[in-house]
């Protein structure tokens, strides 16, 4: 979701990046972060030059196989066997690459890591194909390209499909993603996990890119929320169907906080260039703000992560050990030493050093200067008692180890309630949450911010625009205010300010009565199981004519009936099970089930409703993009006629097909049905003489390349004529809907995709 240009006449020609251009250019020598790291003594003096040596390297590509647990089985096994054995041994211009691997400490190998030089990427038809294919399916979201240091965290949080699990600091999305798939790891058992994602970032924009980073995995447990993560607010939960009132506290909470990204050198070469030692001094109390507000909204027995991509002792150890003795014996830090065996990590740091901006150290807090004394914390020194905090037990990733980028995870366990050390700090706090909530209030009413008070993009007070990290990164390097700028002369912005971070006002969420007559519609046309509950269906805007219906988990829904919910603000939640399909042909139900909800729905639509297909019907439907009744087979010729006209569901099982042990002509060593192994459904559109898949491209390429056929576009992509005209229209009322019911851009693209191949179809019928 990158910003927009418009093409102005006149304007002035952008300039145009040289495809050679590369960072070789930056000169990666730091002297002053060289003498400071050999200071802190965090590795051996035998050790230090292969680490250092290794920074200088480029980040080999990693990428994460997404999804439901049988859904990336099926993707790593075409990786695997369709791919690997293909990609080894191959040479250009004397240039040879070793073939994708799993990562050895990632379960299931399911985490892959392949470092391919360009001239390869471009020359060799195997690793043009390979690239093609992780194109096609980090498009439809089957794989994320994501570091491997990143997938540690939550590795570490040990999520079950019961928890409730809250990333305070969740933008751009990648672990958010990684959490939703452990609470729908029981896909075979439990439909609609009793587990909850709460998913928070401090700025508005990011939030939606965290929308569309989580969407292909479509949890009706996700919530989307934008808030200052140190002040979360707390809330009153409504009762849930036993009559309980349920805590707000989490069993799982990942603190995955803004640092100074010193540990993403390799991907990121200008931090050569921008480190310094005030870096750090600036985030060190907003981090220690955002563990201790996780820890207080954690339950007891529950599980923290904190994590940085940082080597800096003052972000991590510091942080940590401030925590513990702040939480008094409640708190303990976890030994995880036994899990992910085989990833190699170096034990956390007893001992560090101080250092002032102009690189003198200082031995302890009373020695820092008076005109020095704001910048400064006692807990940026290693306590006393740092030798019984057991510190040795936090996780340091180093680059060397395993060919990553750096990383610091500590785990911890909270053993008792945690007393606020500070109650009359604390009640500040809570003061200025509820000043903010008055202000968003007043927002949210139409009354206009004053400028001083637009949170538009809510930031750290220490971080700025100019900071190194790159759009769509959170961790900043150098603290302007730390470095005495014209940024570090200007008032800090309060916490009551920071907390609305008020972006556009967001639509209410309205919860449909069982009876209402939507509901018992398309409840009726679809025959839905009596015991599915049909009470979590939500709108998103107010009007007599419901345009798309979502669908929630229960505890998604006692959070937004809470009398309290105008102290979050939720900017997404909710999975689009139907919408409403304007139609030219006569319908019984004008809903459709939308692409996003049918994993959801299939299993609780009666059988009235769902036809299975062959895989021969698959293909036509691929291939054409309105196939009538008459080109599919004469057996089931009949069945589609009967069919009443709308939305319907197409079953294909590969374990029923006829001839499934026939030889795939594209993928070799594969039967008919190529790498599609598991049941796969998909909605279908029904007019009087024709079908529609309603898939759009991005889904049909990446169902086409698995079992090896070839498939036409999405109908909405065809240019000129009426049907072009048709399909742009429809294409921009999709858009246009989706952004009044508060909808990302991603989702507005799927909408519109869909809808605009309706409307061609309905044209065609």
């Amino acid at each position: 979701m990158g910003r927009r240009f418009s093409k102005r006449k006149n304007a002035p020609a952008r300039k145009e990046r040289d495809p050679n251009e590369t960072y070789a250019e930056v000169k990666k020598e730091n002297e002053q972060m060289e003498e400071y790291y050999k200071a802190q003594n965090i590795m051996s003096d035998e050790e230090w030059p292969v680490f250092w040596n290794h920074l200088k390297v480029g980040l080999p590509t990693t990428f994460r196989i997404t999804g439901t647990r049988s859904h990336a089985v099926e993707i790593r096994d075409t990786v695997k066997n369709a791919f690997v054995p293909h990609l080894s041994n191959i040479s250009v211009d004397g240039t040879v690459a070793d073939p994708p691997r799993p990562l050895a400490w990632y379960p299931d190998d399911l985490g892959w890591h392949y470092d391919v030089p360009r001239t390869l990427l471009k020359k060799s038809p195997e690793y043009a194909k390979f690239h093609q294919f992780l194109v096609a399916e980090t498009e439809v979201g089957n794989i994320s390209r994501q570091e491997a240091v990143s997938m540690i965290p939550p590795l570490l949080l040990d999520v079950q499909p019961q928890h409730w699990v809250m990333d305070m600091c969740a933008a751009p999305g990648s672990k958010t993603a990684q959490i939703i798939e452990m609470v729908h790891a029981n896909e075979q058992h439990q439909v609609v996990p009793s587990g909850l994602i709460l998913a928070n970032d401090a700025d508005y924009k990011r939030s939606h890119m965290l929308i569309h980073q989580t969407k292909r995995l479509q949890s009706p447990c996700l919530m989307v929320t934008n808030h200052d993560a140190s002040m979360m607010p707390s809330l009153k939960l409504a009762p849930n169907k036993s009559g309980e009132v349920v805590p707000f506290e989490f069993d799982r909470v990942l603190a995955d906080v803004p640092c100074s990204g010193d540990a993403t050198l390799r991907k990121n070469p200008m931090v050569w260039t921008k480190w310094t030692h005030g870096g750090a001094m600036g985030l060190h109390q907003t981090q220690v703000s955002i563990l201790q507000r996780g820890v207080q909204m954690l339950k007891v027995g529950g599980r923290i992560v904190y994590s940085t991509c940082s080597f800096n002792p003052m972000e991590n150890e510091a942080v940590v050990a401030e925590m513990l003795n702040r939480a008094n014996g409640s708190l303990e830090l976890v030994d995880v030493s036994h899990e992910l065996p085989l990833l190699k990590r170096r034990p956390g740091l007893s001992s560090w050093k101080v250092f002032t901006k102009e690189g003198q150290e200082v031995e302890k807090f009373e020695d820092v200067p008076a005109d020095a004394k704001g910048k400064f914390y006692p807990s940026m020194w290693a306590p006393k008692n740092a030798g019984e905090l057991h510190l040795e037990r936090c996780l340091r990733v180093y680059p060397h180890l395993q060919d990553t980028g750096g990383f610091f995870v500590a785990v911890l366990k909270k053993t008792a309630p945690f007393v606020v050390p500070n109650p009359g700090r604390a009640a500040a706090a809570e003061a200025a949450a509820e000043a903010a909530e008055a202000a968003a209030a007043v927002t949210a009413a139409g009354v206009e911010t004053p400028a001083s008070e637009d949170m538009s993009e809510a930031k750290d007070d220490t971080q700025e625009e100019g900071d190194v990290a790159t759009a769509g990164d959170k961790h900043k390097l150098d603290s302007p205010a730390a470095e005495g700028t014209e940024a570090a002369k200007k008032p800090r912005m309060s916490r009551a300010e920071r907390f609305g971070a008020p972006g556009p006002k967001e639509e209410p969420f309205l919860f449909l009565d069982s009876d209402n007559s939507d509901v018992q519609l398309f409840s009726r046309f679809y025959g839905l199981d009596e015991k599915f509950p049909k009470d979590q269906f939500l709108v998103r805007s107010e009007g007599e004519k419901n345009k798309t219906v979502y669908f929630v988990s229960e505890a998604v829904k006692s959070i937004l009936q809470s009398e309290e919910i105008h102290r979050l603000k939720v900017v997404n939640t909710g999975v689009r099970t139907f919408i409403r399909q304007d139609s030219n042909t006569p319908t019984e139900c004008s809903f459709r089930v939308h692409s996003e909800g049918i994993a959801l729905m299939h299993q609780f639509v009666s059988d009235a409703r769902v036809m299975a297909v062959q895989l021969k019907e698959v293909i036509t439907l691929l291939q054409s993009p309105y196939p009538k009744i008459s080109e599919f087979p004469e057996a089931i010729q009949q069945r589609l006629t009967d069919l009443p006209t709308g939305c319907c569901i197409f079953e294909f099982d590969p374990e029923l097909e006829e001839n499934k042990d026939e030889p795939n002509p594209r993928w070799e060593g594969q039967g008919l049905t190529g790498f599609v192994k598991g049941k796969l459904v998909f909605p279908v559109w029904k007019a009087q003489v024709s079908f529609n898949m309603l898939l759009n491209k991005q889904e049909r390429r990446s169902l086409a390349m698995r079992l090896g056929v070839d498939c036409v576009d999405a109908p909405h992509v065809v240019e000129g004529g009426a049907k072009g005209t048709a399909a742009k229209a429809a294409a921009a009322a999709a858009a246009a809907a989706a952004a009044a019911e508060g909808e990302t851009e991603g989702d507005a693209e799927a909408t519109g995709s869909e809808d605009a191949s309706m409307t061609e179809e309905t044209e065609q019928a």
